[in-house]
C-alpha cells in the first residue's frame, strides 16, 4: 500500500521494504529516478519504431555499468596498496630523520637544553605525520591522532625521567633506542590498524559492488525480456492499448472505461461517461500510415456499437484522411488523429470534439421535413449532377447535328430539268426566286441575291446598256 501527499511518497509494500533492507548499499531514491529515466526513455521509444540498435545501445549501457564496476573495484584495491605502501615509507623515513635529530641534539647540547629541543623535535614528527594522514577518511585520521598522542605523552614521560637522572653515554643509547622501538611500534600498530580497515572498507565496497552488479545483471536481463517484447507488434500494441487506457483513466477518473481489445468489432476502448456519448477508440501504433481497410474495420466497428468513435494513429498518418478529421455517419460523430504519440491533450481534445458535436446534432428536430445532407453525399450529388450536364449538352449537339444534316440531304433531292420545263406550264411556289437575268431557281432569297451578285448574264447586259446617269 502507498500514500502520497503534495510532498512525499511513501510504501508499506513488504516485498520493497525487504529488498532494501537487504541492500542497504543501495539507495532508494537513486534506484527509483534510475527506473524512472529508464521508462521515461522506453515510453518515448514506443512512439517510434523498435529497433535493434536501440536494443543494443540499452544493452551495451548495462555492460558498460559492470565492466565500470569491476574497474572500480580494481582501482580501490591498487589505491589500498598504494596508500599503505606510501604511508609506511613515509612514516619510516619520519622515525629515521627523528632517531638522527634526537642523537645529535642529546649529544650537542647541555642539559638544561635537551628538553625543549627533544620537544620541538618530537613536535617536527608529529607535524610530519600530520601531513600524510588521509583526510578523506575521519575515522582513520582519528585512529592515528589518537597513536600520536599517546606516543607524545609516553616520549614526554621518558624525556622527563632522563631529564631527572645523571646523563651518560650508556644512558643516551638506552633512552634512543626505547624511543626508537616506540616510534616503530606505534608506527607498526598504526600502520596495521589503518590496512585492517582499509581492508574492511574495500571488503564492504566489494560487497557492495557485488550486490550491484546482481543487481544489474538482473536489470539487464529485465530490460531485454521488456526489449524483446517490444518487438512483437502484437505485444507493442497492447502495451499502447495499456497506455491509451491508463491516460483515459486521469482524464475521467469518473467514467467507465472497457479495454475491448481482444472483442470483435468493438474497437480496443470503450468510454462511457455519465450524460455523453459512449465513444469507440480505435488505437494503432503503427511504423506506417495506417491503411484504408483499417478504417473501413473502423466503420464496420461503428455501425454494429451504434456510437461516436475516435481513430488514433500514434506515429504515422491515416489514409485518406486528414489529421482531426471530422465525419458524421449514420448520425455518429466520428475523429481522425494523426501522430497522437500518446498526448493526453490531442487525445482530450478529439473526444470535447465529439461531445460538443454530438450534442448539436441531437437538439435537431429528427422530425422536420428538412433533411441535413452531409459534405461529402452533397460533394457526390454535385459530381453525379455534372456529368449529367455534360451528357445532355452533348446529345443536343448531337441531335443539332443530325438536323443539320439531314436537312442538307433533304434539300439535296432535286429535279431541276423538271423543275425548269413545269415552271413555263406553271406557276410554282420557287418562282418566285428565279433569276430575271438567266432564269437561275433559287432555294431562297438569300440564294437568289447571292446569286444575282455573281451573275454573268446581268453583268453583260448591264455593260451593253452602259452606265446609267441619274441628276437630281
Amino acid at each position: 500500500m502507498s500514500k502520497k501527499s503534495n510532498t512525499s511518497l511513501s510504501t508499506s509494500n513488504p516485498k520493497i521494504l525487504k529488498f532494501f533492507n537487504d541492500h542497504h548499499n543501495i539507495d532508494f531514491e537513486d534506484t527509483v529516478l534510475s527506473f524512472i529515466e529508464i521508462m521515461e526513455k522506453l515510453s518515448d521509444t514506443m512512439n517510434n519504431s523498435i529497433n535493434s540498435s536501440l536494443v543494443s545501445d540499452i544493452l551495451s549501457n548495462l555492460k558498460n555499468m559492470n565492466s565500470k564496476m569491476e574497474s572500480i573495484n580494481e582501482n580501490v584495491n591498487r589505491y589500498q596498496n598504494e596508500s599503505i605502501s606510501n604511508l609506511s615509507l613515509k612514516l619510516n623515513e619520519f622515525k629515521k630523520e627523528y632517531i638522527e635529530d634526537l642523537r645529535l641534539v642529546l649529544t650537542s647540547n647541555v642539559a638544561d637544553r635537551i628538553e625543549p629541543l627533544m620537544k620541538e623535535q618530537l613536535s617536527i614528527l608529529f607535524d610530519k605525520t600530520a601531513s600524510i594522514i588521509p583526510q578523506h577518511n575521519n575515522e582513520i585520521k582519528q585512529s592515528i591522532q589518537q597513536s600520536m598522542e599517546l606516543l607524545s605523552n609516553s616520549l614526554t614521560l621518558d624525556t622527563q625521567k632522563l631529564m631527572q637522572t645523571s646523563i651518560t653515554e650508556q644512558s643516551l643509547n638506552k633512552f634512543i633506542s626505547d624511543v626508537e622501538t616506540k616510534l616503530s611500534s606505534t608506527f607498526h600498530n598504526t600502520i596495521t590498524s589503518t590496512e585492517q580497515r582499509l581492508e574492511s572498507k574495500i571488503s564492504d565496497i566489494g560487497e557492495k559492488t557485488a550486490s550491484q552488479l546482481s543487481s544489474t545483471t538482473s536489470l539487464n536481463s529485465s530490460v531485454s525480456e521488456l526489449l524483446k517484447k517490444m518487438e512483437n507488434s502484437s505485444a507493442k500494441g497492447k502495451m499502447s492499448e495499456n497506455i491509451l487506457v491508463n491516460i483515459l483513466h486521469s482524464l475521467y477518473p469518473a467514467s467507465q472505461i472497457d479495454h475491448v481489445g481482444q472483442t470483435k468489432e468493438t474497437g480496443d476502448v470503450i468510454l462511457s461517461r455519465k450524460d455523453k456519448p459512449k465513444i469507440l477508440v480505435e488505437n494503432k501504433d503503427w511504423g506506417k500510415n495506417v491503411v484504408q481497410e483499417e478504417v473501413k474495420k473502423f466503420l464496420h466497428d461503428i455501425e454494429t456499437q451504434k456510437c461516436c468513435g475516435i481513430f488514433l494513429s500514434q506515429n504515422y498518418g491515416i489514409a485518406n484522411k486528414e489529421n482531426f478529421e471530422i465525419n458524421i455517419h449514420d448520425g455518429n460523430v466520428l475523429v481522425y488523429v494523426h501522430e497522437t504519440k500518446n498526448d493526453p491533450e490531442k487525445i482530450k481534445i478529439a473526444i470535447d470534439i465529439v461531445d460538443h458535436i454530438k450534442e448539436q446534432l441531437d437538439e435537431l428536430d429528427l422530425d422536420s421535413e428538412v433533411d441535413s445532407i452531409s459534405k461529402e453525399k452533397l460533394t457526390s450529388i454535385n459530381t453525379e449532377f455534372q456529368a449529367f450536364v455534360s451528357s445532355k449538352l452533348s446529345l443536343i449537339k448531337l441531335v443539332k447535328d443530325f438536323n443539320q444534316k439531314l436537312l442538307k440531304q433533304i434539300e439535296d433531292i432535286k429535279i431541276p430539268s423538271l423543275e425548269d420545263y413545269l415552271s413555263t406550264r406553271f406557276a410554282t411556289s420557287s418562282s418566285k426566286y428565279v433569276c430575271e437575268y438567266c432564269g437561275f431557281v433559287a432555294k431562297n432569297a438569300a440564294a437568289k441575291s447571292a446569286h444575282l451578285r455573281g451573275c454573268s448574264v446581268k453583268k453583260s447586259k448591264l455593260n451593253e446598256s452602259g452606265p446609267t446617269i441619274t441628276i437630281e
